[in-house]
């Protein structure tokens, strides 16, 4: 699965005039400014109460956990945070002001830093900062005044999440409908090589979208959401669909592709791959992959239409198996061929007990029911080795073969 990164832009700009109409909106004065400034001393004695139960309260949040990482980058965060709040109570909020936050909020929609994580955030500052205000007997305009900025920052912080976001959605619908009109599905494969003889045994079908305007070709992983959001995931799958059959029917290897719950509980769609593996010569060259938390969705759908692709002659894999949602009686009943086992449990395992542990279990069990495993992400020298001597029947990763496009594989 490969990542795509959001671009670094410049920071939007404020003008002298967007700076006054935002300060006419909430009625900010001079007089807000100066109640500010006799607050910065209190502020500024309070600063290393703040921290604590500031960092407190936002690392109940995964994403700080993920964020703030390490000492280094806690410290440079602590101290940005110092600055900020301090300037809360400046006393002057002109352009150089305003710029400053929205690099720090175009700072943050770039990590992808989630806007319920600032509307939290804003909300600890502002409960601290009000309470220390009237427990040392300051005036209620000085607490309006107050409220005003931080409203003020909150509301520059939202708004760059949602042009961001917004902007980020037309693209993406964008580019979408032009895939889909001008039909530049890549159907892209990666080799599964059989251990026993290091040779290539099969091929998993990864779909790739290419831009018909500049050719660039991108995942579909990160546009899946809005896909089904607006109705085209379906016609994306079945460009997928006949594409890769199309690519397959004059190759001698099997192919699989995966399915989601989505385009298993659809008729529409299940008819229409019917129809496509009945005129497909070799339906048995065909494997459907299967993710095993689908099975949580409605077991008797994917049940069904497993069923019906065996009667065409076709295989099954459950993918990222042991990621912990399917019980034992479940697999049984769908007599999978190949059992794929969860790349996350495959990726440390060079090091990592747990892991190791696991994954020798589940080739136990997959022994036991005489179904052939595979493992994924078999990204190193060291992780290869380790799964070799395991009596894994199929490996797959970027060591081993990174996905290409699918045409390749006729011309060569």
């Amino acid at each position: 699965m490969s990542q795509e990164f959001m671009p670094h832009h410049k920071a939007r700009q404020l003008q002298e005039h967007d700076v006054t109409k935002m300060l006419q909106h909430y009625r900010f004065s001079e007089a807000d400014a100066m109640r500010l400034k006799r607050v910065y001393p209190l502020a500024k004695a309070s600063l290393p109460k703040l921290k604590p139960g500031f960092y407190d309260f936002i690392f109940s949040f995964a994403h700080a956990q993920i964020f703030l990482h390490s000492s280094e980058i806690l410290g440079k965060h602590e101290l940005a945070i110092g600055m900020w709040f301090l300037n809360l109570f400046s006393g002057t909020y002109d352009e150089a002001y305003f710029n400053k936050l929205n690099i720090i909020s175009e700072t943050h929609v770039r990590i992808g830093l989630p806007p319920h994580y600032v509307n939290a955030a804003f909300s600890y500052v502002r409960e601290f900062i009000e309470r220390l205000m009237m427990e040392n007997d300051y005036d209620v305009e000085s607490l309006a005044s107050v409220n005003k900025i931080i409203d003020i920052n909150l509301d520059i912080l939202s708004l760059s999440y949602r042009e961001e976001e917004q902007q980020q959605l037309i693209e993406d619908i964008v580019l979408l409908k032009d895939v889909l009109r001008s039909g530049t599905i890549l159907p892209y494969v990666q080799p599964i090589i059989k251990t026993s003889t290091g040779e290539i045994s099969k091929f998993e079908c990864l779909m790739r979208l290419k831009d018909p305007k500049n050719g660039s070709t991108y995942s579909i992983f990160p546009y899946l959401k809005t896909a089904k959001s607006v109705h085209l995931y379906e016609g994306l799958m079945e460009l997928m669909v006949e594409k890769s059959m199309r690519i397959f029917e004059t190759l001698p290897w099997p192919f699989s592709l995966n399915l989601s719950y989505e385009d298993i509980g659809n008729r529409r769609f299940r008819n229409y791959v019917s129809r496509k593996i009945q005129e497909f010569p070799d339906p048995e060259r065909i494997i459907f992959e299967v993710l095993e938390t689908d099975f949580i969705e409605d077991f008797d759908v994917v049940s069904s239409f497993l069923d019906d692709m065996r009667s065409f002659g076709c295989k099954v894999a459950i993918d990222d198996f042991g990621s912990g949602y399917s019980s034992m009686e479940n697999i049984l009943k769908l007599k999978p061929d190949f059992i794929k086992i969860d790349g996350s449990l495959i990726h440390d395992i060079d090091h990592s007990s747990q892991s190791l542990a696991i994954v020798k279990g589940v080739i136990s069990m997959v022994k036991e029911l005489e179904v052939e495993s595979v493992a994924e992400y078999v990204h190193n020298e060291e992780v290869h080795k380790v799964v070799c001597g395991l009596g894994i029947d199929y490996l797959q990763g970027y060591y081993l073969g990174r996905p290409f496009p699918a045409d390749q594989l006729l011309k060569e």
